[in-house]
């Protein structure tokens, strides 16, 4: 082979590996976050151990499954592994990664978007002790609710304290409904949606019952209700048929006041793959009718609404095989959804 012929090979090799897709790994108990049309993910466990990078999909382009706009920004540094929770702040530049194992002393990090860093939140001695298996809530535009989890740094004990974290004075208080008789059990492995009047829902999710000493699942047809105006909790009554209870499942909202669950794991910690709506101006609960079913069934993935699809990434099929995928659900009607392949940005009305 002559020199020129070994020049171009070499060329050619490090064209191709220099401009390669990245792909992300497989995992499970991520996080994710909308930004500004950013879809940001971080860190998670797979069968290979704990996993500490942090990417986005570009979700401002149109796009099929099949080749996805990834973007790896794992160089910027200081990152979660598993069990934490991501929420955008005030200031659209910055978002907020709460809880995960890595670095438990650590309980907050704030990512600077435009400069591509990492900041440790330092808020003296009033904060939350580091847990796991969180969801974070934004509310009001600039507080950010955490409630329940497993704390890490009291040997896992779980605990029902709700935290509000100010994201522009970068504070934390603890709140009375801390203490209210009414509030719900310590739960963890739930999911969380702030409703478009300002209050937080917590759905499903596990608690530990000190009378039987046994873990249950929260029931689906009475949820817990944090009214952030008042500081206090109360409850939604639900009617039509209850769905499963279930942990690790994912929760959306849409923007005609459609709560959309998915997935998760029931009591006997089998996967499920079922689709329920919860229509919040009704208070009623129905099973989502999908008309091209696939028969996926996934626990500890994330689901983010963006547009007109709920992108479902990541996630457990069963132990031994997790998930490096992303599905797309059009929630567009109401009446049947549609997993897709190609991503269109629009601003179509719901009908």
């Amino acid at each position: 082979m002559s020199y020129f012929s070994l020049y171009v090979f070499a060329f050619l090799l490090n064209f191709i590996f220099t401009f390669a897709d990245f792909v992300p790994p497989a995992r499970t108990d991520h996080t994710s976050v909308l930004v500004d049309k950013k879809l940001y993910f971080s860190g998670g466990d797979n069968l290979n151990g704990s996993l500490n990078d942090f990417f986005y999909l570009d979700v401002s382009q149109q796009f099929n499954i099949t080749s996805l706009p990834w973007n790896d920004i794992t160089f910027t540094g200081d990152l979660r592994s598993s069990g934490a929770s991501a929420c955008s702040g005030r200031n659209i530049n910055y978002l907020f990664i709460f809880g995960g194992r890595i670095n438990p002393k650590k309980f907050v990090l704030k990512y600077d978007i435009n400069n591509q860093n990492w900041t440790y939140v330092i808020s003296g001695r009033k904060r939350p002790t580091n847990r796991i298996y969180i969801s974070c809530s934004k509310f009001n535009n600039r507080s950010i609710a955490i409630f329940g989890g497993y704390n890490i740094e009291e040997e896992e004990v779980i605990t029902n304290d709700l935290w509000i974290f100010d994201s522009l004075e970068l504070t934390w208080n603890l709140s009375n409904a801390s203490n209210a008789l009414n509030a719900p059990p310590a739960i963890w492995s739930y999911c969380v949606i702030t409703l478009l009047d300002e209050t937080i829902l917590y759905i499903g999710g596990m608690f530990y019952d000190i009378n039987n000493d046994a873990d249950i699942l929260m029931p689906l047809n009475s949820l817990p209700l944090y009214d952030s105006t008042s500081d206090t909790w109360k409850s939604l009554d639900t009617s039509g048929p209850t769905p499963p209870s279930r942990r690790a499942f994912s929760a959306v909202l849409t923007s005609d006041n459609r709560i959309i669950i998915f997935g998760g794991l029931d009591v006997g910690f089998s996967t499920l793959g079922d689709l329920w709506i919860l229509d919040i101006a009704t208070k009623q609960w129905s099973a989502g009718n999908i008309s091209n079913p696939n028969g996926l069934a996934i626990s500890s993935h994330t689901a983010t609404l963006v547009d007109n699809y709920m992108i479902v990434a990541f996630g457990s099929y069963n132990i031994t095989n997790e998930s490096s995928t992303i599905y797309m659900l059009d929630v567009s009607r109401r009446d049947f959804y549609t997993w897709v392949t190609e991503f269109i940005p629009s601003t179509t009305n719901f009908k």
